[in-house]
């Protein structure tokens, strides 16, 4: 149902005063150089408060534009926020420095605070312990142990996938994309995250999923709002949010209690861990940092894993539903879903190729494809954001001085679509890096044939690594540290369902829609799905 043309005149014009209330007499500003042009105002009354509006919805043709006229020159522009904000947006000349700046001259934590909602959200625990602990175990258990989380995964993605896309292999089912993804994803992590039985209990998971969407909706929509209003707000998010997470942590707490009491040296308490999970990982690295911070409770330590979970269903949900579209909407030419189908046929041949590691590794058409979504699609628009913390200020390479608490980030949808990084930006080109790497290893060989020194390797143009042009999983110290985990699950998926589906498009790819700086996912679209005839079930 389309809303009237009215309502949206007095939802603009009331938001437009409350800007102006709240800019006058509730917010701290920050006096940035008038140096520093500023991009999507317009010749018009309360030409703040109406651009920080239309950025809302708009934020691509604003980032765009402002990326065109000034990134591309080495200069920075500045944008205004949904929330009252304005951001510098740096230039690409200024990614490698930016990332380098100690955190005690920028800090990410009160963006946040802020832009994520951590500070107004009823996420049980303390922001910046949980970030001390999920940075380390995350780096322990998760991305070292790859090869431990891979069977469990490929079984739920079996299992579900077989579920959703069905055994039919002579009529054709309609699915909804971005559902279908979410059914077998969901699984797929809560088996690697919760073990079992957690991992398929469908009381536990209807949980789970919809403590996931109301954090997600939390963190969208509160986010976005100026902060005078996000405390008058948050209480009716909260509510959900509270019921759902106080349902999950009653299942959830009972299990990490009894790994954390397995932990102790004195215990008889037996650990259930039949095979690797995060509740027994955690509970080992909560006995291993507990001498450093008191994070020995089973209540917090249920929290964390739950705040994990949350991060890493929605990103890779989405990131999984643009893939699958992405490869699908390719010019028919492209034969995209068939080269990989090729490919991931040669390399998972017998169960052994399916339960080793190095077999994925091999897939580097797959890799590409998974990067060049992340480049195409990427889940925020800008990002890297930080804010300065240094009481003098930081004053940027070009001599620019930003002052205290002046946010600064990175225009990703804009680097990502620079043709000086990137031929063609604007076209899915799935196998773009596999023939980079190609060139390049070519080009390795030729010179160690000639005596010659070797260039770099190709490990920049893997999917989960990020340069200064592909920050779709951030850049440098802070880079997402889940980014091996989500690229593995990712191809895992994408093999499984080319071997044994065929798979087709219903219709033109959606056109990618944000909400201020988040790109929302592909909730709309469908594809048609059936078994292939005689495929292995592998």
């Amino acid at each position: 149902m389309e809303v009237p043309a009215q309502i949206w005149l007095a939802a603009a014009l009331i938001y437009v005063f409350l800007h102006f209330v709240v800019q006058q007499l509730l917010c701290k500003s920050v006096t940035y150089p008038t140096s520093i042009p500023i991009v999507g105002t317009r010749q018009e009354w309360f030409s703040s408060a109406r651009a920080s509006f239309r950025q809302l919805t708009d934020g691509i043709s604003t980032l765009s534009t402002g990326y065109k006229l000034h990134s591309k020159c080495g200069r920075p522009f500045l944008l205004n926020e949904p929330s009252l904000q304005k951001e510098v947006m740096l230039p690409p000349e200024h990614i490698k420095w930016f990332s380098n700046q100690p955190d005690s001259t920028l800090s990410s934590t009160e963006i946040r605070k802020e832009r994520h909602a951590v500070r107004y959200l009823d996420i049980g625990v303390e922001f910046e312990t949980s970030v001390f602990f999920l940075e380390r175990f995350i780096g322990e258990s998760l991305t070292k142990n790859l090869d431990k989380l891979q069977e469990p995964m490929l079984e739920e993605i079996r299992r579900n996938t077989v579920e959703i896309f069905g055994t039919d292999d002579a009529g054709w089912k309609t699915l909804n994309v971005y559902s279908s993804m979410q059914d077998i994803i969901l699984p797929a992590m809560s088996r690697v995250f919760f073990g079992l039985p957690l991992g398929r209990d469908p009381k536990f998971l209807v949980s789970f999923q919809r403590y996931v969407l109301a954090m997600g909706v939390g963190t969208l929509v509160i986010g976005q709002l100026p902060r005078a209003f996000k405390g008058l707000l948050v209480p009716i998010f909260n509510l959900p949010l509270r019921y759902y997470r106080s349902k999950t942590m009653k299942t959830l707490v009972p299990m990490v209690e009894r790994q954390l009491q397995a932990q102790k040296p004195s215990s008889r308490v037996e650990s259930w861990e039949e095979e690797y999970d995060l509740i027994s990982q955690s509970a080992r690295v909560s006995a291993k940092l507990g001498s450093i911070r008191n994070i020995a409770d089973s209540a917090m330590l249920a929290e964390w894993i739950l705040l994990l979970g949350f991060a890493a269903l929605s990103s890779t949900i989405i990131q999984a539903s643009n893939l699958l579209l992405d490869i699908l909407c390719c010019p028919s030419d492209t034969q995209a879903y068939e080269t990989l189908r090729e490919e991931a046929g040669r390399s998972l041949q017998c169960e052994e190729d399916w339960m080793n590691p190095a077999t994925f590794k091999r897939l580097n058409l797959c890799d590409s494809a998974i990067r060049e979504t992340a480049r195409y699609h990427p889940i925020l628009i800008k990002g890297l954001s930080k804010e300065v913390v240094q009481p003098q200020g930081l004053s940027l390479p070009d001599g620019t001085h930003i002052p205290q608490g002046g946010w600064l980030g990175v225009p990703v949808l804009g680097l990502h679509n620079d043709e000086r990084f990137y031929p063609e930006p604007f076209k899915y080109d799935p196998f773009r890096y596999a023939r980079l790497k190609h060139s390049r290893e070519k080009s390795q060989r030729d010179a160690q044939a000639k005596g010659e020194e070797v260039s770099r390797s190709t490990r920049d143009l893997d999917a989960a690594q990020p340069t200064v042009t592909y920050v779709g999983f951030g850049y440098g110290k802070h880079a997402c540290p889940g980014r091996w985990f989500a690229v593995q699950l990712l191809k895992i998926l994408l093999a499984y369902i080319t071997i044994n589906y065929d798979v087709e498009a219903t219709g033109l790819q959606p056109e990618a829609k944000v909400i201020g700086d988040a790109a929302m996912p592909p909730t709309s679209a469908t594809i048609r799905v059936r078994r292939r005839k005689q495929s292995e079930s592998v």
